[in-house]
């Protein structure tokens, strides 16, 4: 009996050791890791029992807030009654699922709140297992790790996401609204404040969104009754372009007939400056001609004067002849018979004298009359001279004015020809201006429609002080500010 007895105190000296060594690591363990230890030998798996025997480590003490056994016990009334009430239930039935199943194989794991030393709640995450006994105990243990803030911050984070899900209903909400054209909704719901800011952006944007809006339908009234008078004014435009495109056509046309005109005006007077030079160099040449005949008559009229001083001088020489005759006879007269012979010679010069004097007469008159008439020639010659020059005078300015005729027609055909090339540009500016302005039309009823367009999907947006406007209103032309006449 000694000899067992002392084998007995050497098994128990044995598990003793063991059993030290066991809590020296669970103590270094514990302090080290930050992990709350505990263990519990169960009597009939009764955690309650009073005989069975809890152990709390001093990491579990500590983080409860308490630093000896006294101040908490090694005792499941100093874990359990510090339990929260909504989290105890479901703790207890993961502890006795553990303890139902002793193969050691089913563990728990939960997360519950205990009340520490200040009166608060933390948050820990337990785990653990039972094992049977060969002693027919049941062995349990387990670790405690504090997660309080790791719960604080979920749930924070599931108070945001509250937050969030109530944000974003009511900005779906306010979208939404947005979406169908209502610019006036606001959010009015309360934010938290890490998405107050939201709130106030979405209400300032859409308040913008509404200014901007009601602008825009401003401008597209406007625009609206802009597009209308100009697509009027183009009309109109157009109308009166091709009108003046038909009149420079015409213009151009009329112009075709003048400028052929006055290219033949051109060159008739070309032809009749041509014609009087020609004429002027002939009246020239007749002039001439009459300064010769003038000098020629006044030759004349010099010898008819000599040959009447001749005529004189034959005359005087007849009268002399006829008194010496007139003597010679009276002489033979007195010689008788002597001088009868002298007496004839006498008589027949006297005789001859007198048809000298006859002739010499006779001649003087036809001489006078020859004078007369060479004087009347010279001076109708004159006058012919006179006139002629003042022809030639003529001549030359009508050969002046018809150069000056023609230089000025020419000059008239050239500016003709540029105007014509000119009306023939603008003619053509015309007609593209007319084409332009067809396009230009066209492009302003397609900006009628467009703006009518705009019209009708901007109107959708309801906007404070504006009242939706139909499609036939928003067909409606704009009245025109001015008449074009």
């Amino acid at each position: 009996m000694l000899h067992i007895g002392s084998k007995l105190k050497a098994a128990l000296a044995e598990r003793e050791r063991e059993l030290t060594e066991v809590r020296r690591r669970s103590e270094v363990l514990d302090g080290a890791c930050g992990v709350g230890l505990w263990d519990a030998v169960l009597h009939d798996a009764d955690a309650m029992h009073p005989k069975s025997v809890w152990t709390w480590s001093p990491e579990f003490r500590r983080m409860c807030g308490y630093e000896t056994e006294a101040e908490f016990p090694d005792v499941v009334q100093s874990w359990s009654d510090r339990l929260h009430p909504d989290d105890a239930p479901p703790t207890f039935a993961a502890f006795a699922g553990s303890l139902r199943d002793t193969s050691g194989r089913c563990s728990y794991r939960v997360e519950y709140r205990l009340k520490v030393r200040d009166g608060s709640y933390k948050w820990f995450r337990a785990a653990g297992g039972c094992r049977l006994r060969p002693d027919g105990l049941v062995h349990a243990c387990g670790s405690l790790v504090e997660i309080d803030a790791l719960k604080r911050y979920e749930e924070k984070i599931a108070a945001d996401m509250t937050a969030a899900d109530h944000t974003i209903a009511a900005m779906s909400k306010g979208l939404s609204g947005l979406a169908q054209g209502d610019l006036m909704g606001r959010i009015t719901e309360a934010f938290s404040p890490t998405n107050q800011q939201l709130k106030l952006d979405f209400n300032a944007a859409a308040t913008k969104l509404q200014d901007a809006m009601r602008q825009v339908l401003r401008c597209v009234s406007a625009i609206d009754g802009g597009a209308s008078e100009i697509g009027q004014a183009t009309d109109d435009l157009s109308r009166r372009t091709e009108r003046q495109a038909a009149g420079l056509e015409e213009t151009a046309a009329a112009l075709d007939e003048i400028t052929a005109t006055v290219k033949k005006t051109a060159q008739g007077a070309a032809h009749v400056r041509d014609a009087v030079a020609q004429t002027k160099a002939d009246a020239e040449l007749s002039g001439q001609v009459v300064l010769d005949a003038v000098a020629a008559m006044r030759g004349i009229e010099e010898s008819s004067q000599k040959i009447s001083q001749i005529i004189g001088v034959i005359d005087e020489i007849a009268f002399q002849t006829n008194l010496l005759a007139l003597n010679a006879g009276v002489e033979a007269a007195r010689a008788g018979d002597a001088g009868r012979g002298f007496a004839v010679v006498a008589q027949e010069v006297r005789a001859l004298a007198q048809r000298s004097a006859d002739a010499a007469k006779e001649i003087k008159a036809l001489i006078s009359a020859s004078g007369q008439q060479v004087s009347g020639g010279v001076t109708l010659v004159d006058e012919t001279g006179r006139a002629l020059t003042r022809i030639v005078d003529q001549v030359k300015d009508i050969n002046d004015s018809v150069g000056e005729i023609a230089a000025s027609a020419q000059q008239q055909a050239v500016a003709l020809n540029q105007v014509n090339a000119a009306i023939n540009q603008m003619d053509q500016v015309t007609q593209q201006n007319a084409a332009m302005v067809e396009e230009t039309t066209a492009a302003s009823q397609s900006l009628s429609g467009e703006v009518r367009e705009l019209s009708i999907l901007v109107s959708a947006f309801q906007v404070e002080g504006s009242t939706p406007r139909t499609a036939s209103q928003s067909r409606a032309p704009a009245p025109m500010s001015r008449a074009y006449g």
